[in-house]
């Protein structure tokens, strides 16, 4: 027994049986009056931790603890009771008495120290499955009541698998779902065949690891692998999985299917327009209407963007896949709520089967792609199945842009101008620059036969600087030779897209010195409904620095004159349908009265007759270009119409009435 000093951390009273244990004599504790504490006691913090536990627990009369201390370097485990004792100075002391003393080999003692502080939850079991030991680690997680091996298993066939493995194995190994303190987890469980070394008895010796964290974030990895992000669809990895699943079935059982590619119709501009916030919420929301439609029918992923796939198993008919195909266009079309926005949008559709358009997940991509585009081409809001010539239409656009790539560096592209005419002289007052392509094979191509190529791969960025500089190159040449000719260049909507556009146009006017006055962009309606903040710094760029801007083809769009008053606008030329077809031309009447007014200048385009060309006299037109004065021609041609017009060998078109 002894009394420890615990603010000196010393033995400051033992009895001589306690003095004996310590392997001290009576005489030298007397001399010292204070012996000092053998480890674990001399520690500070075990000391601290003991009087923290005494003032926390007043009323406790004792505490049993088991520790190994050292003495003389021998190991030994001792069992002791301590309880609080007040000293004669008022201070704090401990009062030890040692109930049991056990002499321990080292190495047992190391790994009975290992077992204790192990985070592997280690237990032993009778053959039968009883409970006969556990660490400190295994009774933490155990719930209560479970603490027999077979009532430890979520599912019985768990632990008969186990016991059946054991049977012809020394150890097994599984990872399964254990009952613990903290509900169900998984456990990687390592059980060996073993024997008592108490009894002799067979055993069961389980070592267990929680590994529940780990297979979370590996679900975790996983899921996140196979599914968007945005929206928890299935994205395209995932996709292939379930194509190649599908196609096997679709061969095994003879059966066929559709793959439904589906884009939403001018999402861009919803997500240009009220934020990509607004733009995520609706596709969320688009997701859910076609997972809820497509769950039942096949599969349902997201591609990225606003582009999605359904696939459709076991459909034998084609016309119950446009039932679908139709059923997702008018569900999906309906209105959404979106951040106090309601939002309508359409989609363009396009299907590919299986196994006739193909066996494999990018064959009936690219084909289901080909047939949306189509679908796009018609007008949206529509679906169309694939069909061989849309494949034939693809590699013609190929070869086009792999020779267009080719036409600046060959030298291959030219200017033909359109004369654009005075209504009341007839005289030439300037001309339409018009892009034509010489062709290796196919011989002169006018624009319209591939510059919607040109816009897809960005190749219109040069091909449009390349025209007006040239058209500017012809302007300053004409000028120089006496003809104060103003030429018009068209810019797509597509080159708009370079911020610093009206920066290059206006650069290559002043490197050829060219008045930009003399210069008339013609852009499209389309352009200007967009309504883009930056669309319109670009216009008025070009306007301060003089340049005139023509809305091209003007009523083949959704025509608003209101918006005119918004752009830098100074002309309108009033597309050729409205010449040609008489029905439509108190519309043009009406056009040309409402830009007189806004003080707009207007040109009639596809003048071929004279009575055509009465008849926009009659309204009072400004200019007119046409057929019935010349087709765009060469810049050699077109100096012969300005000599023959100087000359007055060029036949003019005076009415009767002039």
């Amino acid at each position: 027994m002894y009394l420890l000093d615990l603010e000196n951390i010393c033995i400051v009273w033992a009895n001589p049986r306690g003095l004996e244990f310590m392997k001290e004599d009576l005489d030298t504790f007397e001399n010292h009056s204070c012996l000092p504490l053998p480890a674990p006691f001399s520690d500070p913090a075990h000391i601290h931790r003991l009087r923290n536990y005494l003032l926390a627990n007043p009323d406790t009369s004792d505490r049993r603890e088991s520790v190994t201390v050292v003495i003389d370097g021998q190991p030994t485990s001792i069992t002791c009771v301590m309880a609080e004792q007040p000293m004669q100075d008022g201070r704090l002391g401990l009062l030890v008495q040692i109930t049991s003393i056990t002499t321990t080999d080292v190495s047992q003692l190391r790994i009975a120290q290992a077992l204790l502080f192990t985070n592997s939850m280690i237990s032993m079991y009778k053959e039968n499955g009883e409970l006969i030991y556990e660490n400190p680690m295994s009774r933490l997680h155990r719930p209560k009541r479970a603490a027999d091996l077979p009532d430890r298993f979520c599912n019985d066939r768990d632990y008969n698998a186990i016991r059946e493995a054991l049977k012809t194995r020394l150890q097994t190994n599984l990872v399964c779902l254990m009952k613990a303190a903290e509900g169900h987890r998984w456990h990687d469980v390592t059980a060996r065949r073993g024997h008592d070394p108490v009894t002799g008895e067979r055993t069961i010796l389980v070592s267990a690891i929680d590994v529940t964290q780990r297979l979370e974030a590996e679900h975790k990895v996983r899921y996140l692998a196979h599914h968007d992000t945005l929206t928890g669809l299935p994205n395209r990895t995932h996709l292939e999985i379930a194509i190649n699943r599908l196609l096997d079935e679709s061969e095994l059982n003879e059966t066929t299917g559709a793959m439904l590619f589906i884009d939403l119709d001018r999402f861009k501009t919803i997500n240009d327009t009220l934020g990509h916030l607004v733009g995520d919420e609706l596709l969320v929301q688009v997701a859910k209407r076609l997972d809820a439609i497509g769950r039942d029918l096949g599969f349902v992923a997201r591609l990225g963007g606003d582009e999605f796939v359904l696939l459709l198993s076991n459909f034998p008919d084609q016309d119950l896949v446009e039932e679908v195909a139709e059923h997702l266009r008018t569900d999906l079309s309906r209105p959404y709520e979106v951040r106090g926005h309601n939002l309508q949008i359409t989609l363009s559709v396009g299907v590919a089967l299986y196994p006739q358009h193909g066996r494999d997940l990018d064959t009936l991509m690219r084909k289901a792609d080909l047939a949306m585009y189509r679908a796009k081409d018609l007008g949206r809001d529509q679906f169309c199945f694939f069909n061989t010539r849309m494949a034939e239409d693809a590699e013609e656009r190929l070869k086009v842009e792999n020779a267009l790539r080719k036409a600046l560096d060959n030298d291959e592209f030219e200017l033909h101008y359109q004369p654009r005419l005075d209504v009341k002289t007839n005289r030439i007052s300037g001309a339409e620059s018009l892009l034509r392509w010489h062709h290796p094979s196919r011989g002169l191509i006018s624009a319209g036969a591939f510059i919607d190529v040109a816009e897809e791969t960005g190749l219109i960025t040069t091909i449009g600087d390349w025209v007006a500089e040239q058209a500017m190159c012809q302007q300053r040449k004409w000028e120089d030779e006496g003809y104060p000719l103003t030429l018009s260049v068209n810019l797509s909507a597509a080159q708009f897209k370079r911020e610093k556009l009206p920066e290059r146009l206006i650069s290559l006017s002043a490197r050829h010195n060219v008045n930009p006055a003399r210069i008339k962009f013609e852009i499209t309606e389309s352009l200007l409904l967009k309504e883009a903040p930056l669309t319109l710094r670009q216009l008025n760029t070009l306007r301060n620095a003089n340049f005139h801007l023509e809305i091209d083809d003007f009523g083949t769009g959704y025509s608003n004159l209101g918006y005119l008053q918004r752009y830098p606008v100074s002309a309108l030329k009033i597309d050729r349908s409205f010449i040609s077809d008489q029905k439509r031309w108190p519309i043009m009447q009406m056009i040309t009265q409402m830009g007189r007014l806004m003080n707009l200048s207007i040109v009639a385009e596809g003048i071929e007759t004279l009575d055509q060309l009465a008849q926009v006299r009659s309204i009072n037109c400004h200019e007119y270009q046409g057929f019935l004065y010349s087709p765009a021609v060469s810049a050699n041609d077109f100096e012969h119409l300005l000599e023959q017009e100087r000359a007055g060998s060029r036949r003019t078109y005076a009415l009767a009435s002039d």
